[in-house]
Parts: C-alpha cells; structure tokens; sequence
C-alpha cells in the first residue's frame, strides 16, 4: 500500500474540469486543452476529466458530480480548474465542494488565478472562497 501511495506521489493524478455558462464548446476545448498542457508540464497523470455546460443559477451538474465521485472514492491527488468559478458560483456550493476536497486530502488547483494549495495543509478555505466571491463580483460589474 505504501509503494501505491508513493508512484501516486511520484506521478500524482489529477482530475481536469472545466465549466462554462453557455454551449460555447469551443470555451470548454480550450479549458480542457490549457488544464491537459499545466498537467503534462507539471508531470500529474491526467486520471479523468468533465465538464458541464451550465448557468450559474444551476447548482449541480453531471460534470461536476462525476469529479466528486472520483474524489471521494480517493481515485485522484488533486482536481485542476482554471478558474475557482468553475467550481461554483455561490459560497455554499463552494464551501462545500472545498470541504469534500479537504475532506480527501485532495489538492485543488486554479492555473489561471495562480492559486495553487492544499486545502488539508493549509487549511485556507475561507481564504479561497473569499477571494473567489471578490473575483466573481469583478466580473459580474466591470468598472466605468
């Protein structure tokens, strides 16, 4: 079990998602496809990934709950977004969702937003939902 747990270190595995708004496929490409190169430049093992096409009013998708199956099962190391906002869009969704993370010992990583911790290390959640709600705010009401 030890010699699992360490090549899973060695190589650790990661789940990619990606979430966008509307059916913009080619959105979701590019999240997929800039979430695969991070991966193979940082040396994880891309174990699975999904997506959802969803507005921010829904609260839980398809994409989403696959991700979530396969971190509870302990099947992955960390789980990569390019955003926070992927994840959710209200604080109880995120909170959540960063608390099933943290519960697994489950890395979450953002490569666009250079938030890059382990939840069960670091214990920041707060801080990271705090500062997804101040990013979601400013870009939901641009500036004049």
């Amino acid at each position: 079990m030890v010699e699992d747990k360490e090549k899973h270190l060695f190589f650790p595995r990661v789940w990619l998602y990606a979430r966008t708004s509307t059916k913009d496929h080619d959105a979701v490409d590019w999240q997929l496809s800039e979430l695969a190169d991070w991966a193979a430049q940082e040396g994880y093992r891309v174990v699975g990934r999904s997506y959802d096409f969803a507005s921010p009013k829904v609260i839980w998708c398809s994409g989403l709950s696959a991700m979530l199956h396969v971190v509870r099962r302990g099947e992955v190391d960390a789980v990569a977004v390019t955003w926070i906002s992927s994840l959710g869009r209200t604080r109880k969704k995120l909170i959540k969702i960063l608390a099933t993370l943290q519960k697994h010992n489950v890395a979450l990583i953002t490569t666009e937003e250079n938030l890059r911790y382990q939840l069960y290390l670091y214990g920041l959640d707060t801080v990271l939902v705090k500062h997804t709600m101040r990013k979601a705010d400013e870009r939901s009401c641009p500036t004049a």
